[in-house]
């Protein structure tokens, strides 16, 4: 053999070698790589802190999971998460991981806990809806692979509501969720993205059950309580004028 054919085999050798290696390394750390891009992605669109319990990827069955997935508080507010996820299962086609972009058939979510708190510093959802809305335009490189989500489904979730003028909190519930064709639009969304189109639709419907539970009607005869007493105080106390 030529020693141009030597070389050429060697170069294809090499890059067969680093190609390998690179997927053996992606294989390896695919749950890892998931939960970083999750949890940093997240975290950017959402403007406060998005962690992730456990990640388990199988790609030969095409199956996942994803299990205690919180989102914080936006500074301002207490110290719960606005909202924790139950577990999520994922599927799809095993040969979905080799396309661009990934198409996943199915994600079920068991779950949420969403908290909808009302301070003197604002509402926390419409704080995180708020952020959603001003994410800017996507470094897709750094983004990792983009995906379709087919289908995504959230279970009953409860909803607790807190305000200083309700006292104790209230509870609700919002029914099920559905949003189809994630990321088709553009064929493909990126994590930050993907964050936005789901989470979206879930904090819109939690503050439209906190407004069906009456929570502003209460709200309202509350700080109507307030006026009316502070009123009634300051008849009580008369006019200074009065003593003299």
């Amino acid at each position: 053999m030529k020693r141009t054919g030597k070389v050429f085999l060697s170069l294809v050798l090499a890059v067969v070698l680093i190609v390998a290696g690179s997927l053996w390394y992606v294989s390896a750390n695919l749950d890892r790589i998931v939960a970083r891009l999750i949890e940093d992605k997240g975290s950017e669109a959402t403007q406060t802190a998005v962690a992730v319990g456990a990640v388990d990827i199988d790609v030969g069955e095409g199956s996942g999971r994803i299990a205690n997935l919180t989102v914080a508080n936006p500074d301002g507010f207490s110290d719960e998460a606005a909202i924790a996820f139950g577990e999520f299962q994922i599927q799809m086609d095993p040969m979905a991981v080799t396309a661009d972009p990934i198409v996943i058939g199915e994600i079920s979510v068991s779950g949420a806990r969403i908290l909808l708190e009302q301070t003197t510093a604002g509402n926390n959802l419409r704080t995180l809806q708020t952020a959603l809305g001003r994410q800017p335009a996507d470094d897709t490189a750094a983004e990792g692979p983009e995906v379709i989500i087919e289908r995504f489904v959230l279970g009953e979730s409860r909803v607790q509501v807190r305000a200083p003028q309700l006292g104790e909190s209230l509870d609700t519930t919002i029914p099920q969720i559905l949003v189809n064709d994630v990321g088709r639009a553009s064929n493909g969304a990126t994590v930050s993205e993907v964050a936005k189109q789901i989470l979206e639709p879930i904090i819109r419907r939690a503050l439209e059950s906190g407004a069906a539970a009456g929570v502003g009607d209460v709200l309202r005869e509350r700080a109507d309580e307030t006026k009316d007493r502070v009123r009634d105080l300051l008849d009580s106390s008369g006019d200074p004028d009065d003593d003299q």
